[in-house]
């Protein structure tokens, strides 16, 4: 292994691993949020399941558009350019507050979009106090986003995740109190949970911005100068790289859940069994999207420093680390699914051969699933990092929607696959798409050379 390789190893490692920390710790405070709103009774409870599927992916669709920032920042650090950098965060904020408006009029009227699709009047009054109070945090979730994604163009991940752990201790505890009416307060219930979130989002975003004014790593950003909009070329140029990421992230989400659909049509037991081996691969993405991240600010940097040289080692490094984590959990799901599944499954699904005799089939698909999908990510991850973000987002529609559902219906239904059938077909659409984008990566790496 040459020593470039190593260096590189090093590079994507540290910058990656808070990333995905991060991540990890806002789960977890949607995970306690989650523990303490189920005291409250199991139609609370299924509300939230419909609370957190519509944030996820509205949050989704917003916050990828900042996505961008991290690459066009990573770039013009690169090249040293910080006075650029300090523009493109000033432009990105204002961005992130023109969507934070259009996000809060979408959780204002919430209700009323969800009651188009038929869902509970009972669970809908819960829903729209989450979001009536959670109105208040828009503002910071957009710009504390915005924030990090800057942190991270500019190599400083460590302090992210530092203030993710303080705030996630003041989202659980805000949260705690606001719920069940601690310290004197009323129990809010669900709007206490909306508010704490609100609160730790605040918190979050001012301890960053607090990290922008006073440390001295920051100030040749020069982020609180006064500088002209110059027709607003920065703001414009993070959100033509990013809405292709919004799309397409929003777009493989749809296609999911259509999928998910569709599996339903196949019974309850094929959907609790693609609901055991979905969560498993849910916890793996998350590394293995700070990974593609990673990559792509990195090869950012390479490009603002033309060391074109390194563009090809970095993806090559990203690449192989990611599949060498994947492989070693393969490992696990191939020979070892019952165990794995045993964590999501009770006594009586143990029991049950109509959901045991897929567990063994659909870990192995879901090995292959998640080789296909991080090359599929972790490639994409590198072409952001060239800015190039419209191929990554029509290939995966057109991976998802044309090929992906279609052949996993096909296989399922027709040919009487069963739920088999929907990953077996998935997967060959996946690896279509991995080797679309990898060959997308050698023609654009090849051309920035």
């Amino acid at each position: 292994m040459s020593s470039t390789t190593v260096i590189q190893i090093k590079r994507v490692v540290s910058l990656a691993l808070p990333m995905a920390g991060s991540r990890f710790l806002q789960m977890l405070s949607g995970f306690f949020a989650t523990m303490m709103v189920s005291h409250l009774g199991k139609i609370v409870l299924a509300s939230c399941a419909l609370i957190n599927a519509t944030l996820t992916f509205v949050l989704l669709i917003f916050i990828s558009i900042v996505f961008s920032l991290s690459f066009i920042v990573g770039q013009s650090y690169g090249a040293k350019k910080y006075d650029e950098v300090g523009a493109l965060v000033q432009q990105g904020i204002i961005l992130s507050l023109i969507l934070s408006i259009i996000m809060i009029v979408l959780f204002y009227f919430v209700t009323n979009i969800l009651t188009l699709f038929h869902q509970s009047p009972q669970m809908l009054v819960y829903v729209r106090h989450y979001f009536h109070a959670l109105m208040w945090g828009v503002i910071p979730i957009m710009l504390q986003s915005c924030l990090e994604q800057f942190f991270y163009g500019v190599l400083k991940q460590r302090l992210v995740i530092t203030v993710n752990l303080f705030s996630m201790f003041v989202g659980v505890l805000s949260a705690y109190i606001l719920i069940f009416g601690k310290c004197g307060l009323p129990a809010l219930g669900v709007t206490g949970l909306g508010l704490a979130f609100a609160i730790q989002a605040w918190f979050d975003f001012l301890l960053l911005l607090i990290c922008c004014r006073v440390l001295k790593d920051f100030k040749k950003f020069e982020l609180f100068k006064t500088r002209p909009v110059a027709h607003w070329i920065h703001l414009k140029k993070i959100f033509s790289v990013g809405w292709p990421m919004s799309v397409q992230f929003g777009g493989e989400l749809g296609a999911f859940f259509v999928m998910t659909m569709m599996i339903g049509w196949l019974g309850t037991n094929a959907l609790a069994v693609v609901q055991v081996t979905q969560q498993w691969m849910f916890l793996i993405v998350v590394p293995i999207f700070a990974m593609a991240e990673a990559s792509g600010i990195l090869v950012g940097q390479s490009v603002g420093a033309k060391e074109l040289t390194q563009l090809s080692v970095i993806n090559r490094t990203s690449l192989w680390l990611s599949l060498s984590l994947v492989a070693m959990v393969d490992v696990g799901f191939i020979f070892f699914p019952h165990f794995f599944a045993s964590f999501y499954l009770n006594a009586r699904d143990i029991n049950n051969p109509q959901i045991m005799r897929f567990i063994h089939p659909l870990f192995i698909l879901m090995a292959i699933t998640l080789i296909l999908n991080t090359i599929r990510d972790v490639v994409s991850g590198s072409l952001r990092g060239l800015l190039d973000t419209q191929f990554p987002m029509k290939m995966g529609l057109f991976v998802m929607w044309c090929l992906v559902l279609p052949l996993g219906y096909f296989f399922a239904f027709p040919l009487h696959m069963s739920v088999v059938g929907f990953r077996l077909g998935g997967n060959i659409g996946l690896l279509v798409g991995a080797v679309a984008i990898y060959w997308r990566w050698q023609i654009k790496s090849r051309t920035v050379l």
